[in-house]
Formats: structure tokens, sequence, C-alpha cells
């Protein structure tokens, strides 16, 4: 016997009453504007004018978010993360060599510059500032070029510097003392999609024997533990270690990621227990089977884990973008998803603001304090997140990472399979609107325990879930709605000058859309054949981007607020994956 929502333990009505409010206000807020058209329309006019300022608002933050996180993603992944490690053994005798290497940058010019006085460590810098005396530019350009480039370089060594001083007294903390545990839970994907993925983790250029890989496997698959006992023979020599776990479904499980998280955490923490490692210097992430880690995450992570003050707290996030297949989807799918990817890296900039999505790493010091996952949740990294934070409360935060993990987009067999897909797994995500009502009553229970910081993030997580969907329904159809319902309306100043001014709001945000675009041809990775033709065509895909998001996001999103508000609740949807050669996954007979 499984659980869902509804069936979960410890839920009374107050649980049902206070998970129905988000999406009550979800349809007020979409229905506002038809009834209040025929009663005042000029209420209505004024609040549609502040939802496309809203709108004007996401569009304008987005795209500059997109544009600092793009070039935050390019300066961390032109970072030797082994390297910066390396000198946290011995931090004096780095400090020392890097205070040299500064002193020589900083007395370094133009016209006496030589690469060969930095030839001790530091090799990435000096290749930066000769190549910007070596660049065909005319001799002032290449001047400008190399004082930004001094300047950038110095401000990296201080940077550097500055962090292997406070190791001494943040946490103390060797890069050799950590031990990382990765999480692969998996149903029914194809066994050469999860191999690519070990791939990932076997070239981490961080030591893979201090990486431990749990394969997490369904008892009620046929098939499935065999294949983690399969990956296992092929890759233990790799890593330190590889245990493979075998979940089966029992009440309160719910089908889902968050239930083989639960048992597979659980009995990880056993052999830990029995390795005698140290659950503040053991970190735990949890992976889906596509997801590709960029091979220098768990360089970077180890970085941040060991220079954080209370690291053991923090929950490190990527930047996930939907790449891996992207070039195989219809043009559609790809738009879609290309949004996706881009709202993604996007809110890594506001980390006030960021939640774990998919894949993300924490200390299982926390996962063990808050008793790990969560077995009968559907959205399992936004449950896991505020689980933490209402039991830690402004200790805990989401850490943005610069690096990017792939993952695949939902895909199919022929075009109504793809578009089917893509709706289910958007209509999933919106789901994370079901855990509202428990993130109220915890809010409420221990409202004057919870740091204002805390109160912040529970309410925009709220505001974001029933707004999102409900937005884009209203800026696609709101700013004509009072005038085709009411006509006396219509013929007013006001309701003359509505669509107007809608519609110029709408045509500002066009050249944010337009910015996007061209930024992201730096994010997709380029296809094999790339005639000019494709590119053209690529840019002309985006015009469909409202009818995309309008039937692949906002409805399934309205569909997940109306299930939520009649009690119709989802199980857990398992998006369909193909490895590299189009072979698909079987589908999941428990759902």
């Amino acid at each position: 016997m499984t659980a869902n929502l509804k069936e979960s333990p410890e839920r009374s009505f107050l649980d049902v009453v206070l998970e129905r409010i988000p999406p009550v206000l979800g349809y007020l807020m979409l229905l506002f504007p038809i009834f209040g058209s025929f009663y005042f329309p000029n209420i209505v006019g004024v609040y549609l004018i502040i939802i496309f300022v809203y709108f004007f608002y996401k569009s304008f933050t987005t795209s500059i978010q997109f544009a600092i996180g793009l070039w935050k993603i390019r300066e961390d992944s032109g970072i030797n993360w082994d390297e910066v490690l390396e000198g946290f053994e011995n931090p004096v005798s780095e400090i020392t060599k890097l205070q040299k290497q500064l002193d020589l940058i900083k007395r370094a010019s133009f016209a006496t510059f030589n690469r060969e006085d930095l030839k001790d460590g530091v090799d990435d810098l000096a290749v930066e500032l000769k190549y910007s005396k070596k660049t065909r530019l005319p001799k002032f350009y290449k001047k400008i070029l190399f004082f930004f480039e001094k300047r950038k370089s110095i401000k990296y060594l201080k940077k550097r510097i500055k962090n292997l001083k406070k190791s001494d007294h943040a946490n103390n903390i060797k890069p050799s003392e950590i031990q990382h545990i990765l999480i692969l839970p998996f149903v029914t994907e194809p066994i050469d999609l999860l191999q690519s993925s070990i791939d990932k983790l076997m070239n981490q250029s961080f030591n893979t024997k201090q990486i431990n890989i749990v394969l997490a496997a369904e008892a009620g698959i046929e098939g499935c533990y065999e294949v983690g006992l399969e990956l296992k023979k092929r890759n233990e020599k790799y890593f330190n270690n590889i245990w493979v776990t075998n979940h089966k479904l029992e009440y309160p499980d719910a089908i889902g990621k968050s239930a083989n998280m639960n048992y597979a955490s659980r009995e990880v923490y056993k052999h830990v227990k029995e390795l005698g490692w140290d659950l503040k210097k053991t970190t735990i992430t949890s992976c889906d089977a596509d997801s590709k880690i960029d091979p220098q995450y768990f360089a970077n992570v180890t970085y941040r884990f060991i220079t954080d003050k209370n690291s053991e707290y923090k929950i490190y996030v990527g930047a996930l973008v939907f790449y891996n297949n992207i070039w195989r989807l219809p043009f559609y799918a790809r738009v879609k998803n290309s949004f996706s990817s881009i709202y993604n890296v996007s809110k890594l900039i506001r980390s006030d603001r960021l939640i774990p999505v998919s894949t993300y790493t924490t200390s299982f010091w926390m996962i063990k304090s808050i008793d790990f996952w969560t077995p009968w949740i559907t959205p399992e990294d936004y449950h896991i997140f505020f689980k933490a934070l209402f039991t830690f409360d402004k200790h805990v935060s989401a850490v943005p990472i610069y690096l990017i993990t792939m993952s695949d987009s939902a895909e199919g067999n022929g075009h109504i399979d793809t578009i089917m897909n893509n709706y289910k797994q958007s209509r999933r995500w919106a789901w994370g609107i079901s855990d509202n009502g428990w993130m109220l009553k915890e809010f409420f229970r221990n409202f004057f325990k919870h740091s204002l910081r805390t109160k912040y993030k529970v309410m925009h997580a709220i505001f974001d879930h029933i707004t999102g969907p409900n937005i884009a329904i209203l800026i696609l159809v709101g700013g004509h709605l009072p005038g085709i319902l009411n006509p006396t309306f219509a013929n007013e100043v006001t309701g003359t000058m509505l669509p107007a001014i809608t519609s110029f709001i709408v045509k500002i945000t066009f050249i944010f859309l337009v910015a996007i675009i061209f930024l992201d041809f730096y994010l997709k990775p380029r296809p094999d054949v790339y005639p000019w033709w494709k590119r053209i065509a690529r840019v002309l895909e985006w015009f469909i981007q409202p009818l995309v998001g309008f039937f692949l996001a906002a409805l399934p999103g309205i569909e997940s607020q109306t299930r939520l508000m009649f009690g119709q609740y989802m199980e857990y949807y398992v998006t369909a994956k193909k490895d590299d050669k189009g072979n698909e996954a079987k589908k999941d007979t428990r759902v």
C-alpha cells in the first residue's frame, strides 16, 4: 500500500483548508477581471495595469539576471578549482605563494609584463594577461584589455588570500577530509543513460576516491535492482564506494523521488556510521538519473563547503539546464525547455529567493538532523529546503554554484507524445503548490520564532506558485478583456486607453525577449551540423513562445491548482527519457 497527499500521516481538517487557500487565491486572481468587468471595470483596468507592470518588471529582471548568471558561469568555469583547493591543505604556504604572485601582478605593466614571472602557479592568470597583449587589436585597445585583465587578476588573488586566511578560523576543514555521497534514484531509465550520468561523475576533476555513489533502485520495477548491480560492477573501481539500495513501496511512501531518497539516505547512513565519517564533513547530493554534472562541480562545492560560514546549513544549487537532448526536440518543445533553462540560470542571482531544484548538495549532518526526506511528498526539492528552513531558520540558505548541470528535456515518439510529456512535466513542476498548505501551517505555528528572512522566503514561494500560471493567462488575454465583456466601458476613455497601455508594455518587454534569445546562444551547446538557415530559424521559432507558454506552462499550472482545490491528488510522474541512441525508458507500471 502507498500513500498520497490525501492519505499522508498526521493530516487534519486544518491541513485540507490551508492547502486549498493558494489555488483559491489563484482562481480569484484569474476570475476577478471577468466578473469585475461587469460591475467595476475601472478597478479591473487598474488591476490589469498592475499585472502588466509586474510582467514588465519580471521580464526586465529575468533578462538582467540571466546575463549576470551567464557571466558568472563563464567566470567560474574558467577557474581551476582543484588548484584552488590544493592551497587549503597548507594555507600558510599557499598564502605566501599567492601574495608573491599578487605583488608581481600589481607591479606588471603592459610594456614590462613577462609571463615567465608567473610560471610558479596562477598560470591561468598569466595566460589571460599574455592573451590581452597578443590579440589582433590596436595597441590602445590592447592596453585597455590588459588593464581590465590585471584588475580581474588582482581581485581574484585577493579573494583567494582572504578565503585562505578565513579558513583557519571558519570551518577548519581540509579538502582531503571531505566525503561526497551522491544518490542517483532511477526507475525505468535505459542503462546507457544512467551510465552516461556516471561517466560525468567519473570525469570529475575532484578526487573520485572521495566520491561515493548510491544507485537507488525501485523494488517494484522488474529488473531495476539488477541494473543497479550491473552499474556497480562496471564502475566501482573508479569511486570510493558504490552502494545499491532497493526501495520497496510501503505505507506511508508515495510513488516518487522523495520516498526513494528517504530510504536510500537512511540505508547509506548505516554505512557512514560503520565507516566513522564525520557527518559535518560529509555531503549528500540529490541527483536526477539524467543529470550530467559539470566536471568541476564537486571541486567547486568542496571549496564553498570549506570556506562558507556555517556550511553545514547550506544547500548548494547548480545551473540546471535542459539541453542534453535539445537538438532532438521539435521547435515548440525546444522553446519551452529553453525558457525553463533561462529561468533556472537567472534565478541563481537572487540567492534570497533561491530554492533548490532537482540536483543539489547539502551536509549529511543537516539531512540527518531533519530526519531525512519526507516519503509521502511529491515536490521533494522544495520540501527538503523548507523542512530545513523551518527547523534551523535563518541559518539555512540556498547557495548558487555557477556551473552547469545538464539535464534532459521531456521528449516522446512523435509530436503528440512529446507535447503530452512536456505538459505532464510542467504539471508535475506546478504541483509544488501542494506543499503550500504545509508551509502555511508551519509558518503560522511558529510565526513569532521565525526570522523576517524566513517569512519572506515562505511568502515569496507561495506567491510564485499562485501567480505563475495565472499571470501568463492574464497577459495573453487581459488587456482587451474588460472592453469585450463590457461594451459600455469600451467606449469610455479608460476603456479605450487600457488595450493601448497594456499593448505598449508588452511591446517593450519584447526587447528583453530578444536580448534573452541572443544570450541563449552562449548557453546552448552547438549542434554538430549548424547551417546558416538554422541559425535564423532558431531565432524565428521564439515567436511561438506565447502559445507554448500558454499550452505547455500556464495550462498545466492551472490544472495543478484545480486538482488541489478539488482534492484530485496526483501521483509522481516520471518524465520519459531516452539515451543518446534514442532508446526510451520502459513505462513505470506503478503509476
